[in-house]
């Protein structure tokens, strides 16, 4: 294992030998100390900063700007009357990922609450009414888009709440729709109108069909979804409706 001396002007400052992984710890630490800090206080400069962790200021610096290339943290320039500008620290929406967060058990719970004094009727009108919701405000947002750019609007859109999915061309001008985060799994798998309902916002928004392959709810590693372009979904859509009519 690599190590490090710590010397002082060529003495041994510590008699003991300092592994690297040891080092790198302490640093992780101090930057979670920073982050703690700053979540408490909202706000803080460096000189505040320091005085709490008991460090310098130089070394403060340099963990914010680790910080800030991250994108956890961000800062304004404070301006005053007489002196040099102060500049404060902040957190980021980036770190909020950082902290514990129960949104999905919340959920689930509430869903529970629903089901158990209305009825599973009601649990479903409620769940419909928020994907019709979400289908109107899609359709408005990805109005006048060929299929393709309605695909690629869709993604942007799911990525943005968490999903982690990409989208790619396949045979014939359909697509792979695979999700690799489902942000409500614990949800889905106690309610699976959840995954019915986030399918039918799929084809409503896209116009065409989609037929789902796998999902993590289920002990998938990923959710896959198949989406066939317009013109075959139309041509399927005829050939079903000819076959009934013989």
């Amino acid at each position: 294992m690599e190590t490090k001396k710590l010397t002082n002007s060529g003495a041994a400052f510590y008699d003991r030998t300092v592994t690297v992984a040891a080092v790198e710890n302490i640093l992780k630490q101090s930057r979670s100390s920073i982050i703690d800090l700053l979540k408490v206080n909202g706000a803080m400069s460096v000189g505040q900063l320091a005085g709490e962790l008991e460090v310098s200021k130089v070394c403060v610096r340099r963990h914010l700007g680790l910080l800030k290339s991250d994108g956890l943290v961000a800062f304004e320039e404070e301006r005053h009357e007489r002196g040099r500008p102060r500049f404060i620290y902040r957190l980021t929406e980036k770190a909020r990922c950082l902290f514990p967060q129960i949104y999905d058990e919340f959920a689930k719970e509430v869903l529970v609450q629903l089901q158990r004094h209305f009825g599973s009727e009601a649990l479903q009108r409620i769940l419909s009414s928020r994907a019709d919701e979400l289908i109107a405000r899609l359709k408005e947002k990805l109005s006048g888009q060929s299929f393709d750019g309605r695909v690629k609007s869709l993604i942007k859109e799911i990525n943005a709440k968490g999903y982690l999915a990409d989208a790619r061309r396949v045979n014939g001008g359909a697509y792979r729709l695979r999700q690799r985060n489902c942000p409500t799994e614990s949800v889905a798998v106690a309610y699976p109108q959840v995954c019915e309902e986030e399918l039918r916002v799929y084809r409503e928004v896209l116009g065409c069909e989609i037929t789902r392959e796998c999902r993590i709810a289920d002990g998938a590693g990923k959710c896959d979804f198949h989406i066939a372009p317009p013109k075959l979904t139309q041509i399927s859509r005829r050939t079903s409706s000819k076959k009934k009519t013989h």
